[in-house]
């Protein structure tokens, strides 16, 4: 819609320049209740929300298969092609696709806030757009890896804008947060208010919850750096410490999407189960990490296999497994995600022996999409610490570690109990520390952000996968995504990567474990 306004006010404006009377008089061509440019209020939860429709719905099922949370039941075949590496240059291309729906929808939008924000001295919402801009190219970048960046966003200059090297995007995102921080430091313009659909900026209290998450993400894209570039991660890190403090996100504010139980305003992932139910099941993967701990989240995590025995049972799938090969019975993911969107054997989600209700179908409905958990940022944090790259804090790896455990069991409504006293869970008792915090990261993002557990686990190599029992990589690991076929038929700065069409198995910069 706001494009669609844009596009207006653009051709309204050539007109009015062709035919404006003398303004000493009233110009008959200017409509005051339609005006040339369109409020950047409207921009802003337009990019918010396309930003969490593809983080939160099929990226998060992809990022979710990639990373082994979820493989493919028997009898689903709509995900099939993926579980076994078969992701093409057109998988995630055409109209709606992922790559080119995050350029030309959100990230068009916040650079519009960005361009009209600045000239208008409305510095609030520029150092949110700036983050949210940042946020988009991170999830682009850990994906594909060189990317269109510099010159993106400008199309009156270039419509090929050239690739960056992946290491040279990820200092332009520091950058943009250091930018976006200045500009609400300023304090000048508007609050965005109820426009702002993720922290409803509305006071400056509002504003530093904006300014925490952009430390956060500092934290988080120097992290990444960790296996390439340590001393540069390293040195990003002590510094964002010694201006910042622990200056990061807190409890109560996890970057989040609110949906609803109105058809087209539910939970991505339960539009998805909608419209394609019994498409996914658990991957042995994640499977027997929970298990042998009695992780008080199974419940949550994944149903009953066959609803049918007294005992809750849980059947988990290998992934890559054909359909012939799966066994019939498996746990699909929980209510919690899909609510009633599922069919067990002769079971359907809808009936009482299901025992899934309508309140939880509507809950799953309304689950908030999560871009950036509580719980991400204090195992960041942790990891910073574990490294000893946090500088002179006060924090204690173990705390924030335990901390973020229970942030993730109290999100999905259960008590750790014993959990972090188990002999493979406890901190304390943990040779490889940063091992155990990726493993209960992972743990902690499944059904949230399958895309970022994805990039976590190429990153550390934590958890192990398996290579999946059929594939189409010769029994190599995907490593990345395809670069799509719109780029590849009308860029040709596409060249300059050095990969080729359909590559899936060089690692992107960051990924040398």
């Amino acid at each position: 819609m706001k494009r669609t306004l844009l596009k207006t006010v653009l051709l309204s404006l050539f007109v009015g320049l062709n035919t404006a009377c003398d303004k000493e008089y009233l110009d008959i061509n200017t409509d005051p209740n339609n005006p040339t440019v369109a409020d950047i209020n409207l921009a802003l939860p337009a990019g918010q929300a396309q930003v969490a429709f593809i983080v939160g719905g099929q990226l998060n099922i992809l990022g979710g298969i990639l990373a082994q949370y979820w493989t493919i039941p028997k009898g689903g075949n709509q995900y099939r092609a993926w579980d076994q590496y078969n992701i093409t240059s057109s998988t995630l291309d055409g109209q709606g696709g992922q790559f080119a729906t995050m350029y030309s929808g959100a990230l068009e939008d916040f650079q519009y806030i960005i361009n009209q924000g600045s000239a208008q001295n409305e510095w609030r919402m520029v150092g949110i757009s700036k983050i949210m801009k940042a946020y988009a190219f991170g999830v682009l970048t850990d994906l594909y890896g060189d990317i269109p960046f510099s010159e993106a966003l400008n199309a009156d200059k270039t419509i090929t804008p050239k690739y960056d090297a992946q290491k040279d995007v990820y200092a332009g995102l520091q950058a943009l947060l250091d930018d976006a921080k200045a500009d609400i430091a300023k304090k000048q313009g508007r609050f965005p208010g109820t426009a702002d659909m993720l922290y409803q900026a509305g006071a400056e209290t509002g504003m530093d919850r904006w300014v925490r998450l952009a430390n956060t993400l500092k934290l988080k894209f120097y992290m990444r750096l960790s296996q390439v570039d340590p001393t540069t991660a390293r040195t990003g890190i002590q510094a964002l410490y010694a201006s910042s403090g622990t200056a990061f996100m807190k409890a109560g504010e996890s970057l989040q999407l609110a949906n609803g139980t109105v058809t087209n305003s539910e939970n991505p992932l339960w539009q998805a189960t909608f419209r394609l139910s019994n498409n996914l099941t658990a991957s042995t993967t994640i499977g027997n990490l929970m298990l042998p701990n009695n992780d008080p989240r199974l419940p949550v995590y994944f149903l009953d296999a066959d609803l049918r025995t007294p005992e809750i049972e849980y059947v988990f799938t290998p992934n890559g497994t054909t359909s012939t090969n799966t066994p019939t019975y498996t746990s699909y993911p929980g209510k919690y995600f899909i609510g009633q969107r599922f069919t067990n054997g002769t079971i359907t989600g809808t009936s009482a022996a299901s025992g899934v209700t309508a309140a939880d179908d509507n809950a799953a409905k309304a689950r908030p999409v999560v871009l950036v958990a509580y719980e991400e940022s204090l195992f960041l944090r942790a990891e910073a610490i574990a490294r000893g790259w946090a500088g002179t804090t006060a924090d204690d790896p173990a705390k924030l570690y335990n901390e973020a455990i229970t942030a993730s069991m109290t999100r999905f409504g259960v008590q750790p109990g014993d959990y972090l006293t188990k002999p493979t869970v406890d901190y304390t008792r943990q040779a490889d520390k940063i091992r155990a915090i990726a493993t209960q990261k992972y743990l902690a993002l499944y059904g949230l952000n399958g895309v970022e557990a994805w990039s976590e686990q190429r990153r550390t190599g934590f958890p192990a996968p398996s290579v999946p029992v059929v594939n189409l990589t010769g029994g190599k690991f995907l490593k990345r995504l395809p670069y799509v076929d719109s780029e590849l038929q009308r860029n040709p700065s596409i060249a300059t990567t050095g990969i080729a069409p359909g590559d899936v198995l060089t690692p992107v910069w960051w990924d040398v474990d």
